[in-house]
């Protein structure tokens, strides 16, 4: 463990006789010692962190500080503690914790646990208490015993104590050039924007680093009625036993920063899909200034947090407290968009150039493999593989004298996938977004049969019909490339009424 390599480090460069081994050695004792089902109590020698694992196996963290407020609130109020059976681990604490955090603890990680994890929280600081006086495993036999005043008092002096060392530590390593946890972070965090033509491949593009860094994401999907609320997190009505009660509730964003913090070695990813379908400016808001990263990854500027249940609720989740939101230099933040589809919100060169852009181009040499089918003029059946058809369908929008068609609005290869290429037609979500999107307002005749197809209802009977729906321009591109396909069409019964 590296902080223990540290602290012998720090112990010998010292020389303070031991002294600092042994306050550091209570936090092990703790975990070691503990023993009740179901939960586990975590602890680093010479950090600041403490925590516990609760029965359905979530880690909660909170800082040496938040400990030593606890206790020492504990003590303040040790009238109403033991009034309400709280320093007899036995009790069940999910009405009389609540009320006496409430009545007693300040702001913080421990007043944000006592309230969500009443029974770990509970363990946690009995566990603590119980160590600091006694040799012996801290087990359900144990837990029944109620705890004495003298208890708090003693594990209060030894988390102060291990706090003062662990300043000592922190100061020492910085001269002797240690690396520590936070100085061994991960590096190259950075925010990208994938964009291209529909069916390019920018999700898959994603996915593919993700899992190159055997990770899984934390990943949301824009869409016009999203709002900053949403995206980072507010405060919703939670049950409190058979009291309801507001606490923060975090978005994708919170989520995917606080694992990185909790992290720091680890590459932590947020992905957001469709990034203008939302007003992403507006989504982000304050959070924008974040997006200002130096060369390791490492925001430049910091934002504060927006209310004071967000900063406790992050500050139990990272175990450390933070004065303001920062993004981590492990933190990759990966968006894809589509800039020409209709109905998305424009993106501003203010936000846009705080993001690294990778244009993923038309690839005809990838794509799902299966064929298209087609009806030419003569009424003869034409079969032409797939990445062969979008070829040459992307060529002649491009060709065209009279349509300016920018590349991203052409179809990708991945528009379709295999099982749509059944080489009985053309998929009809190709007709559909040539048809209603990209030849919406002009050039229809470019590609359909618009002397006899005059309506989407119309091409789809002619479909049904097994007659013709493309008109002779694309047909005579597409019958060079093409096969005749001499099955005969069977013929379709209808149901006598």
């Amino acid at each position: 463990m590296e902080w223990e390599k540290l602290g012998k480090e720090e112990d010998q460069t010292m020389n303070d006789g031991g002294h600092l081994s042994e306050t550091a050695r209570f936090s092990e004792e703790v975990a070691a010692n503990f023993s009740i089902p179901k939960f586990t109590i975590i602890a680093e020698s010479y950090a600041t962190t403490w925590g516990f694992v609760n029965g359905a196996g979530r880690t909660f963290k909170l800082s040496n500080d938040d400990l030593n407020k606890a206790l020492t609130e504990i003590l303040a109020a040790w009238g109403d503690w033991t009034a309400a059976g709280l320093n007899n681990n036995s009790k069940n604490p999910d009405d009389t914790l609540t009320s006496f955090a409430g009545k007693h603890f300040s702001s913080g990680a421990h007043q944000v646990l006592a309230n969500d994890q009443r029974r770990g929280f509970l363990h946690f600081i009995s566990a603590i208490a119980f160590t600091a006086t006694h040799d012996t495993p801290f087990d359900e036999a144990a837990s029944k015993v109620p705890l004495k005043k003298e208890d708090y008092e003693a594990a209060l002096g030894l988390v102060s104590e291990i706090q003062r060392n662990s300043k000592l530590v922190s100061q020492g390593t910085s001269k002797s050039g240690v690396t520590n946890k936070q100085q061994a972070a991960l590096k190259g965090g950075e925010n990208v924007i994938f964009y291209g033509a529909p069916g390019t491949g920018k999700s898959n593009r994603v996915e593919k680093k993700i899992k190159e860094a055997g990770k899984k994401p934390f990943r949301t999907v824009f869409h016009p009625d999203l709002q900053n609320s949403d995206f980072f997190g507010c405060l919703k009505p939670q049950m409190d036993g058979k009291k309801v009660r507001y606490g923060f509730s975090p978005g994708p964003f919170m989520k995917a920063l606080a694992e990185a913090y909790r992290e720091p070695t680890e590459p932590v990813f947020l992905v957001i899909e469709e990034l203008n379908r939302a007003a992403a400016a507006a989504v982000f808001g304050d959070l924008f200034l974040l997006l200002d990263r130096d060369d390791d990854g490492n925001g430049e500027y910091d934002v504060s947090f927006p209310s004071p249940e967000s900063e406790q609720w992050f500050e139990a989740e990272t175990g450390t407290a933070h004065e303001a939101l920062l993004l981590p230099s492990n933190l990759f933040i990966y968006a894809t968009m589509n800039s020409a589809d209709q109905g998305v919100y424009p993106i501003d060169t203010a936000f846009r150039r705080r993001w690294r852009q990778e244009y993923l181009p038309l690839d005809y040499k990838s794509g799902p493999d299966g064929d298209v089918a087609y009806v030419d003029s003569t009424g003869k059946r034409h079969s032409l593989a797939w990445r062969e058809f979008v070829k040459l369908l992307n060529g002649h929008l491009t060709s065209s004298q009279t349509l300016d068609i920018a590349e991203d609005r052409l179809l990708g290869q991945w528009f379709v996938k295999k099982k749509e290429l059944d080489g009985k037609g053309i998929p009809e979500k190709v007709l559909l977004y040539l048809w209603d999107d990209l030849l919406r307002h002009e050039g229809r005749d470019l590609i359909f049969d618009t002397s006899s197809i005059k309506t989407y209802g119309s091409l789809t009977i002619e479909i049904a019909d097994e007659g013709r729906i493309l008109s002779d321009r694309f047909l005579a591109a597409l019958n060079a490339a093409s096969d005749v396909d001499n099955t005969e069409p069977q013929e379709t019964v209808e149901d006598e009424i």
